[in-house]
């Protein structure tokens, strides 16, 4: 360890350090009060405060981490992180069935009565806004044109149609 980052961090008076519960291994969240820092493990409920530091230093339940200063490549890898959380979620909002707020295992009688209840909720003549009428819209067509290109290669593949919507049953 370099002389810079030790003399960053100091685990007599818990300052810049982060502490790790050794019983569970999980990082524990710091709570500083006016002169003293307390430290709990939210999955075993331990915790270790700074004006015990001599027996902390000595307890095998608990260890000392120096914070580790943000390089420009944990800036990088953050940013990336980041964009692809963003793109997940936006990929989540396409889901047709979520958006309708059923499942792809779901009967036609089902979707198409989720639909109808929702084009209640939100049709613009009910008090509904056009844009959600129109996400609502697109979602429901997205959904029977999938289940029609389904429908056509079970047809071509020779499966049963029940076969080409259904899931196999499960081995017991």
């Amino acid at each position: 360890m370099s002389a810079a980052v030790a003399s960053n961090w100091n685990w007599r008076t818990l300052e810049n350090v982060e502490v790790e519960c050794t019983h569970c291994g999980v990082r524990m969240t710091g709570h500083s009060g006016p002169r003293v820092k307390y430290f709990r493990c939210g999955s075993c409920h331990r915790w270790v405060s700074s004006t015990y530091t001599d027996v902390f230093r000595a307890d095998a339940k608990m260890r000392t981490h120096p914070v580790k200063e943000k390089t420009e490549s944990d800036e990088r890898f953050i940013a990336v992180k980041d964009r692809l959380e963003q793109w997940l979620a936006a990929l989540d909002d396409q889901d047709p069935y979520r958006v309708l707020g059923v499942s792809p295992l779901d009967s036609p009688d089902v979707v198409r009565a989720r639909f109808r209840e929702l084009a209640l909720e939100r049709h613009p003549d009910r008090g509904g806004s056009e844009a959600k009428m129109r996400e609502l819209n697109v979602a429901y067509e997205k959904i029977l044109r999938h289940r029609q290109r389904k429908r056509l290669e079970a047809q071509e593949s020779g499966r049963p149609l029940r076969e080409a919507t259904s899931l196999p049953a499960r081995g017991r």
